[in-house]
């Protein structure tokens, strides 16, 4: 028997139910409301470059193949055989003319067109239909400067441009660190970790001030004494913003001229000026953000953070490091020094924050303690030209962010 939940009380402005982190329900919900039926991460551009390559990864816990045809279409396809359920690809990413079922022997296309079965006389006539037997395809996918969403079972009720309207100004910034605007995602490697606790504390944990000066106090002291990074790195002109439609964004630095040329060395600056304009060039480099887009995905300055739920209290983040194609060597070898420094599994940075969410985990199973608490700085918020709601990086406007997408969706699902 069904339960319909009241998510409008569940998730308020400025407070979420610990049941929304601890209910197998919920979850269910959340997985055909969310991670089926609206855009979802699943893949960058620079992942399949060639025809025949291809990426496993998930939308919510449904495994799917994204693939690049013969054709140069990008696809994605539910990873799973249509006759006996098993997956057809179990690798992370390769190339291939066709995916192969290791099961029964069952092949199929880059596109999940059904291609051949293996002792086909087996079947009586009638028994094989070739056509409505191929893997099954999203609905709809598309992309937006290299980066691949999906919507797995319907088409979303917005479009992607619309869905992204708030946050194009930075994704744009961000490939455009890059002197050509184009990143490659990967190819030196991604660090996964686990924690035992509920994936939307990594949405709201990813864009977060307020937490960093004390979970993160170590990493920010070698930062000043060893790095150079100015005492008051966190006291120039940051914010907090809600983006629409869950993106959420926090403000790392925004630094003035004379700190750019501080923090870049002078060959990536003219580089940057030659190919962008002084303008543009120096409007990007005088900028670090977090990037929150709903629900999977946060774009930080030297990874794209995917998000994989693995049931109501467990999660899987895959941090994969980006390089600025056509960038000098020193500019890339210093961002993976720099995301070692921070992000690694030994790093001062990330193991902080998973130890967080575990402890987070533990904390919310104290149901008789119901509220989360959402609501500082909710009275100081100010408004953008843009109809974008901000307040100071340690304030928790961009925390608020997600739920109000998050009521929307889990609303329209029950209505449909």
């Amino acid at each position: 028997m069904s339960v319909e939940r009241d998510y409008d009380d569940l998730a308020r402005i400025d407070r979420t139910h610990v049941s929304l982190y601890n209910d197998q329900g919920v979850y269910s919900d959340e997985m055909e409301r969310i991670f089926y039926r609206s855009w979802i991460y699943v893949a960058h551009e620079s992942e399949i470059p060639n025809p025949g390559d291809y990426k496993t990864t998930f939308m919510g816990d449904v495994p799917v193949i994204v693939t690049r045809g013969q054709d140069n279409e990008i696809n994605v396809v539910i990873n799973r055989c249509t006759h006996r359920g098993v997956a057809v690809c179990p690798l992370e990413k390769g190339n291939t003319p066709s995916f192969v079922c290791q099961y029964h022997g069952w092949e199929y296309g880059m596109d999940g067109e059904l291609l051949a079965v293996s002792m086909p006389r087996g079947y009586n006539e009638g028994e094989l239909d070739y056509k409505s037997l191929g893997l099954v395809s999203a609905k709809k996918v598309e992309s937006y400067r290299g980066i691949i969403f999906a919507s797995l079972l319907s088409v979303p009720d917005i479009s992607l441009d619309e869905k992204l309207r708030g946050v194009k100004e930075y994704i744009d910034m961000y490939m455009d660190f890059s002197p050509v605007g184009e990143i490659i995602v990967g190819n030196s490697g991604v660090n996964k970790h686990y924690y035992h606790a509920n994936w939307k504390i990594q949405t709201e944990g990813s864009v977060e001030g307020y937490h960093a000066p004390v979970t993160h106090s170590t990493a920010f002291d070698v930062m000043i004494r060893k790095m150079g990074m100015p005492p008051n790195y966190q006291g120039y002109d940051t914010k907090g913003m809600d983006c629409g439609y869950g993106n959420n964004l926090l403000e790392v630095y925004s630094l003035p001229d004379e700190a750019v040329y501080k923090r870049w060395p002078a060959e990536y600056i003219d580089l940057m000026i030659e190919k962008h304009g002084k303008e543009r060039a120096m409007h990007v480099l005088r900028h670090r953000f977090n990037l929150v887009i709903f629900p999977n995905l946060a774009l930080l300055e030297y990874q794209f953070r995917v998000i994989r739920p693995m049931g109501v209290d467990k999660t899987e983040v895959r941090m994969y490091h980006t390089m600025l194609k056509d960038a000098p060597d020193e500019i890339n070898t210093r961002r993976v020094r720099e995301h070692e420094f921070f992000y690694s599994p030994a790093a001062f940075g990330g193991p902080d924050d998973y130890a967080m969410f575990d402890r987070a985990g533990q904390g919310m199973k104290a149901e008789m303690v119901p509220w989360i608490l959402f609501n500082r700085g909710i009275k100081s918020e100010e408004v953008d030209e843009h109809g974008r709601r901000y307040g100071g990086h340690t304030q928790e406007t961009q925390q608020r962010a997600p739920y109000f997408e998050y009521r929307r969706l889990m609303t329209l699902g029950s209505q449909s």
